[in-house]
């Protein structure tokens, strides 16, 4: 069974639930990640986090995943995510590598109202399965 979360990841899930994003500068983050992870599956919003490079790094990693929603993003919503600085986007996540950290709220707080926008994401349509035809087996 899992260790239950100290009161500074608590506090630090609760400000995620208000603002929509997680702060996960913390030192063991991966347990309150997790949790994060788990509460935005359950509301189905995108996951929005960041982290430190290193531990005493300057910098740090922001990351976006739609796998938490049923959506993926549209091209503008690509597009919106792109303007806010350099990194990888693509449909369902988003990532963005040596981010200043006195920067990384703000740019959560932005990729977070990008990614809920409605022109910014459409259903992720699964396409639907082949029907099966019987066929009759002719006997000899």
């Amino acid at each position: 069974m899992a260790a239950p979360l100290t009161r500074g990841a608590r506090r630090r899930l609760q400000q995620a639930h208000e603002s929509g994003y997680l702060d996960a500068t913390c030192r063991d983050n991966g347990a309150i990640v997790k949790a994060h992870g788990l509460w935005c599956w359950r509301l189905k919003l995108p996951m929005v986090w960041f982290e430190r490079n290193s531990p005493r790094s300057r910098f740090g990693r922001l990351r976006l995943d739609m796998l938490t929603t049923p959506n993926m993003l549209t091209g503008a919503g690509q597009a919106a995510l792109k303007a806010l600085g350099e990194g990888p986007v693509s449909a369902h996540d988003a990532v963005w590598e040596s981010v200043p950290l006195p920067r990384l709220k703000k740019m959560a707080h932005a990729a977070f109202r990008a990614a809920i926008q409605a022109q910014n994401y459409r259903r992720n349509s699964v396409p639907r399965p082949l029907k099966l035809v019987k066929r009759k087996i002719a006997s000899a």
